[in-house]
């Protein structure tokens, strides 16, 4: 098969760039990179434009994020322009201080934000190599236009989220990890056993969540009857989940290949070459956001599709020898992830977990009937509010199940280098 694609120019393009990245021998140069008049050792005030909603550092000391400059000062308040992207390191106290079950904290007396994409912040602190790591946030506003406003909604939204989700507890955070990349109110550790098993790849917003959306507009697409309508009806619930969940690079390649399918089954095509869709969506997205070319979840993500499309016939051939036809072509795919993704996670993570191909076999199939079941559980919620009790019993009996079979498969023994 590899034969065949390599005379395709789409192919071989993303093979050639692929070496090109991550060979070593050329240096990517940085684009938007962060410039200021002010020295950057001496900046000690940066105001931002937050590009992506904060995430909880290991350490739950910070929230990470990155911000588009706009200004910085020093100490002794010279002030000076600024742009290009940076890395922002947020208290956690002030990122949580409208969390639920964090109301009233310590973040308060220093005054308290909402932090999320699109918000414009002045923070206070030390600006260093790998980042800014703020003290604290002197102001922040959205600005007061189109854009400022849909952010602001858009963060409202997700707050309101989580407020509704605080409510299921332990499953609730599960479910607000997998529906808007929040890992908050996720369990640590339910949230390393995960990588254990070689499931993390679940937890990240790829291709499953769209595909299981996009099935959802499927279904009422099909009960209109109109066949144009559900392709339209499938289009604005991509648009409208990753507008919510926000642009991972792992969500930003399955996007871009969901549509580009999408665009080829309105032209007519019943079979579309997802090979070629995949490299077409490696080079776009390579183009677009160059920044994301080094981040482990766009190497992860492209590497397990690629490894899926390249060797599943071959996979699913030799399991069917063994297995059902749905066993096996569950192994298929979760051992072809596992060729391209294994050398990637022992590069950057020391480890690679075998168990992975199996433990993806059996969860998966769980994840997908906890996420319908949260979704139709929700509206009902929010239809009859007092079934928001029996939501959160029959979630935490999944939850508990799911955490089951993940701890267990956290405890077989994976392969480690120094």
């Amino acid at each position: 098969m590899v034969k065949i694609y390599l005379k395709r120019p789409f192919f071989l393009a993303s093979l050639i760039l692929v070496f090109v990245f991550y060979s070593g021998l050329f240096k990517i140069p940085e684009k938007n990179k962060f410039v200021s008049l002010i020295p950057s050792d001496d900046v000690c005030m940066i105001q931002i434009r937050l590009l992506s909603s904060p995430s909880k550092c290991e350490n739950g000391k910070y929230y990470s994020s990155t911000g588009f400059a706009l200004k910085t000062a020093n100490k002794t308040g010279i002030k000076s322009s600024a742009s290009g992207k940076i890395k922002v390191y947020i208290p956690s106290e002030s990122v949580e201080a409208y969390f639920p079950g964090k109301l009233y904290s310590a973040a308060e007396k220093k005054g308290a934000f909402l932090f999320e994409t699109g918000g414009i912040y002045s923070l206070f602190g030390k600006n260093t190599k790998s980042g800014f790591y703020a003290e604290k946030c002197i102001d922040a506003f959205w600005e007061n236009n189109k854009n400022g406003r849909v952010c602001k909604f858009r963060a409202l939204c997700r707050l309101q989220f989580k407020r509704l989700m605080y409510c299921w507890k332990d499953a609730g955070g599960l479910l607000l990890a997998l529906l808007s990349g929040a890992r908050e109110y996720t369990e640590s550790k339910i949230s390393n056993a995960f990588r254990l098993s070689g499931l993390s790849h679940i937890l990240a917003l790829s291709g499953m969540h769209l595909s299981m959306f996009s099935s959802i507009a499927i279904f009422f697409g099909d009960k209109i009857g109109r066949k144009r309508l559900t392709y339209l009806i499938r289009i604005i619930v991509l648009i409208l989940f990753v507008w919510f969940a926000g642009f991972s690079p792992s969500l930003m390649r399955a996007f871009i290949c969901s549509v580009l399918s999408l665009l080829a089954a309105i032209c007519g095509t019943e079979k579309p070459d997802m090979i070629m869709i995949l490299c077409f969506s490696f080079l776009l997205q390579s183009f677009i956001s160059p920044d994301d070319i080094h981040n482990v979840g766009f190497m992860l993500s492209y590497g397990a599709l690629a490894g899926i499309l390249l060797t599943n016939q071959l996979f699913h051939k030799i399991y069917s020898k063994i297995f059902p036809s749905f066993i096996s072509s569950s192994f298929a795919s979760s051992t072809g992830a596992q060729i391209i993704t294994a050398p990637i996670g022992l590069k950057i993570f020391g480890t690679f977990s075998p168990i992975g191909i199996v433990a993806t076999t059996v969860i998966s199939p769980i994840i997908t009937v906890f996420i319908y079941s949260g979704l139709i559980l929700i509206i009902l919620s929010l239809i009859i509010p007092n079934f928001y009790k029996f939501s959160g019993f029959f979630m935490n009996f999944l939850y508990t199940v799911i955490k089951f079979f993940v701890m267990l498969f956290s405890k077989v023994p994976c392969i480690k280098i120094n």
